[in-house]
């Protein structure tokens, strides 16, 4: 029973902290790591995650070291098709609250970390950003969406180029998302939308937390990208009460 409350606790820490990564709250961010941590991180270039998704959480027998494996997505020009991949945290148990202790000093570990989008030197063909499709907007907030249903979100746009447009490469880069526009063909001027399904049931909730997640696509012939973004707030589901 303590472990589990104890990784029960040590997953909350850790969702509080990558939340305030997700958004940008630097200050908050502070507030989990230890004491020697927080030094180390304020000289680091930081960035703002688009997604985070708890992979593993590992207690130590001693009950005072963890080791949490959390999945950040990252993308670059050069590589536009956002890929999780894992990261590694060392969690220590100060007094009884669980703080992120960081690695000392390796520089390119904390950009890792903390910034994880690769850095581009030269210039290439996926520098390009579409300028096909015309859309109402490139950001969408569902706003509350509960854990046990789904929620669907439309990107509207019109094809404001001289020529046939293709949707090509879409990369949702979540597994709790589903594309369900099915024409991918668009003649000049002709309008549709980006329809997507979010799934919150595919992800591990047991606590309200926020979720952004981005949505890259390439149009063709030009070969330029779009970059879309769903935005929510996950709200657990009770607990479903014990019959009497």
């Amino acid at each position: 029973m303590a472990a589990a409350l104890s990784e029960e606790a040590l997953r909350a820490r850790v969702e509080e902290c990558y939340t305030a990564l997700q958004q940008g709250n630097w200050q908050k961010v502070e507030k989990y790591l230890t004491k020697d941590s927080k030094p180390l991180f304020r000289d680091q270039s930081k960035k703002p995650l688009m997604a985070f998704q708890i992979e593993s959480i590992k207690i130590e027998p001693d009950g005072r070291t963890a080791t949490v494996v959390v999945q950040v997505p990252i993308a670059s020009a050069a590589a536009p098709k956002p890929i999780f991949v894992p990261k590694t945290t060392l969690w220590r148990m100060v007094g009884h609250t669980w703080y992120m202790e960081l690695p000392k000093p390796d520089p390119n570990a904390m950009r890792s970390l903390f910034d994880p989008t690769p850095k581009v030197a030269t210039s290439t063909p996926g520098d390009r950003f579409s300028r096909d499709l015309k859309f109402e907007a490139l950001w969408r907030s569902l706003g509350d969406v509960e854990g046990s249903g789904t929620r669907e979100v439309r990107f509207p746009f019109t094809n404001v180029s001289t020529h046939v447009v293709t949707l090509a490469d879409i990369q949702l880069g979540c597994d709790c998302l589903r594309l369900k526009t099915r024409q991918m063909v668009y003649q000049p001027g002709e309008s549709g939308a980006l329809e997507i399904e979010l799934n919150p049931s595919k992800l591990s909730i047991n606590r309200d937390q926020s979720f952004t997640q981005d949505i890259l696509f390439r149009t063709e012939p030009s070969g330029g990208y779009v970059k879309l973004t769903i935005a929510a707030v996950l709200i657990s589901s009770p607990a479903p009460s014990a019959k009497p």
